[in-house]
């Protein structure tokens, strides 16, 4: 549990990290949009590598898919705050999340905008001809496909519940 300093002596520098780690953790395990975001921020990322993106092009993205990320890391913290705070529907509470969703939504358009200008350009579809030539690389683009879709709608702790064995809760 965090501690804000107060109470129960100081607090290391990993102490931070790992509580930021967690935050994370606990967003990608009970969030599904945010695996949406990070699955579409590795195909952004891989297209952008295989095109050969310069620096500067990558250093953008990059400050993009933060923006993203965060955008809904902090969606999720308001939406967890206001159900904590409040237990049954209340219409002010919903203006208040629906004024956090809207700006992940807004943060998303222009990060769409910006992957636009950066990889809509020939290099794409060179890349996508390229692997859709040869069987194998078609084949394992198609398996990672797969395993993001699984990963986005079935999220971690169920995949991790069907290697283990254990059912459904």
């Amino acid at each position: 549990m965090a501690n804000s300093g107060g109470q129960g002596g100081k607090r290391t520098l990993i102490d931070s990290f790992a509580d930021a780690f967690r935050g994370i953790w606990d967003c990608i395990r009970s969030e599904r949009n945010m695996r949406i975001h990070l699955s579409a921020c590795c195909g952004v990322l891989f297209f952008a590598v295989r095109m050969g993106l310069s620096r500067g092009e990558l250093a953008c993205l990059a400050l993009t898919i933060g923006m993203v990320v965060s955008a809904e890391a902090m969606n999720t913290a308001v939406e967890k705050l206001c159900d904590f705070t409040q237990k049954h529907w209340n219409p002010r509470i919903r203006v208040i999340k629906d004024i956090a969703a809207g700006a992940v939504l807004l943060t998303a358009l222009a990060a769409v905008l910006v992957g636009a200008v950066l990889l809509f350009r020939p290099a794409l579809w060179q890349a996508l001809c390229e692997i859709c030539r040869k069987p194998l690389s078609l084949a394992v683009f198609l398996l990672v496909v797969a395993a993001d879709l699984v990963f986005i709608f079935a999220g971690p702790q169920r995949i991790a519940d069907w290697f283990s064995g254990k059912k459904k809760r």
